[in-house]
């Protein structure tokens, strides 16, 4: 804690923290380890300035919240405001508004907030895996169209069944995630039954992103696919049919969801 902390504590709940600090600084000054300077910075800044920042500081949370996971401020706005005042109003958020990266720090924030209804947090943890896929450059660059991609291709069909016998990874256009309700629901966010789904996220190049929601046997054969399995130990990792295993790693292959683990190269030879 310290000087930095004090004032976004301030700024985020200026009616609570102002009269502390103008009656018993002392109680501030313990609660953040603030020199007497320190102490005194914070003091010098008039309540009015405060109130201002506070409202400055909630807007563009609110912003950043929107950016992030919008159909989910959407549903807050609609059927629970309180909870989404409370968080901009009462939440202490130490990091610098204007990074970019506020924005993923903001909406894990309000996902973790106490008073966030359960259904609607598993939707923005959805929403928030999505914004992550789409911003992550890597996988940009995986979904790429050939022959610019840098990263290897998928093998072509005559080469699946080779394939499955490699080690195998995900391709990083990917993402596969579990959550509590199904957060698939057309009706999400605003019904979501409650219901363990495992839902696979795939981004084009030239298309929305893609969600499916697939079986917790194949959301387990897929975590297997970690770069250190081949198709077959995966398979059996998996405790799946081998046969029917094989046969579905040899289909994700195809339309490049799992990809052959790229050689480690050690002293000029791979090592695979």
């Amino acid at each position: 804690m310290g000087l930095r902390e004090a004032f976004a504590s301030v700024i985020a709940s200026p009616g609570t923290l102002l009269p502390v600090l103008r009656e018993d600084p002392g109680r501030v000054q313990g609660w953040f380890g603030l020199s007497d300077a320190e102490l005194a910075a914070l003091a010098g800044v008039d309540g009015d300035s405060y109130s201002f920042m506070a409202e400055e500081s909630g807007a563009k949370r609110r912003i950043h919240l929107s950016v992030g996971i919008p159909r989910t401020v959407s549903e807050l706005t609609e059927h629970h405001p309180d909870v989404l005042e409370a968080f901009l109003t009462t939440t202490t958020l130490a990091e610098d508004p204007d990074d970019p990266t506020g924005i993923v720090r903001a909406c894990e924030r309000l996902l973790e907030f106490d008073r966030m209804p359960a259904a609607t947090a598993d939707f923005g943890r959805f929403e928030l895996d999505q914004y992550l896929l789409l911003n992550d450059s890597v996988a940009a660059e995986a979904c790429r169209p050939a022959p610019a991609a840098q990263l290897p291709p998928a093998p072509p069909p005559a080469q699946l069944a080779h394939a499955v016998e490699q080690q195998l990874v995900l391709s990083p256009a990917v993402r596969v995630a579990t959550y509590e309700h199904d957060v698939t629901d057309p009706e999400a966010p605003v019904r979501m039954p409650r219901e363990v789904v495992t839902v696979l996220l795939q981004r084009a190049w030239d298309a929305p992103l893609r969600a499916y929601r697939i079986g917790a046997g194949t959301g387990l054969l897929l975590s297997c696919c970690d770069g250190t399995r081949t198709g077959r130990e995966a398979a059996r990792e998996a405790d799946l049919p081998e046969a029917e295993a094989l046969e579905l790693l040899e289909r994700l292959v195809s339309v490049d969801i799992v990809r052959v683990a790229p050689a480690i190269v050690h002293q000029g030879r791979p090592i695979v």
